[in-house]
């Protein structure tokens, strides 16, 4: 089963549990400091090892993770490294991330810039492309030196494409 659809999985039913309990924050948490714990070098070595039995790695998860998650996504995280499947995290927290948005009606807009931008250019953009969209908007920035100048918004399905790069290839193919 690939990472992603059993991350899918696990992340929709820990996202029916968090919203009927009415704790999706505190899920939120605990899926991110869970991460945190299992990508760390050292711990993430010592799960990947198979020299290591499982309820050794299950006690060090529970060394790190009981007091900073709620019991039920410590078990989750045992849960996990018994079926050795640690790797899926990341899959789970962004699927359940994706839940969230969706349930609050917010949209990831990831923007491209040729440099890095500051705080208020960013937050410009975000009110733009909250307009555009009638949704709150959360901006990732990334940055690409190769789209010249301008930027790049890719808002789901949609691409907002006002790269210099671009542009400049459009005219390109109308002078030929």
């Amino acid at each position: 089963m690939a990472a992603g659809t059993a991350g899918r999985r696990y992340a929709q039913a820990i996202f029916e549990i968090a919203k009927s309990e009415n704790t999706i924050d505190t899920w939120g948490n605990d899926l991110a400091a869970i991460e945190q714990v299992m990508n760390a070098p050292k711990i993430h070595d010592f799960l990947e090892n198979p020299k290591h039995s499982r309820e050794e790695k299950q006690k060090i998860v529970t060394q790190f993770l009981e007091w900073k998650v709620q019991p039920v996504a410590l078990r989750l995280a045992l849960l996990l490294v018994s079926r050795e499947r640690q790797t899926y995290l990341s899959a789970i927290k962004r699927e359940f991330d994706a839940s969230v948005n969706k349930m609050r009606g917010i949209v990831v807009a990831t923007v491209t810039t040729a440099q890095p931008i500051d705080a208020p250019e960013t937050e410009r953009i975000r009110n733009q492309l909250a307009k555009m969209t009638g949704k709150e908007v959360r901006v990732e920035l990334q940055v690409n030196p190769a789209i010249i100048g301008g930027m790049v918004a890719r808002i789901g399905d949609t691409l907002i494409d006002g790269s210099v790069a671009t542009r400049l290839q459009n005219l390109r193919k109308q002078l030929v």
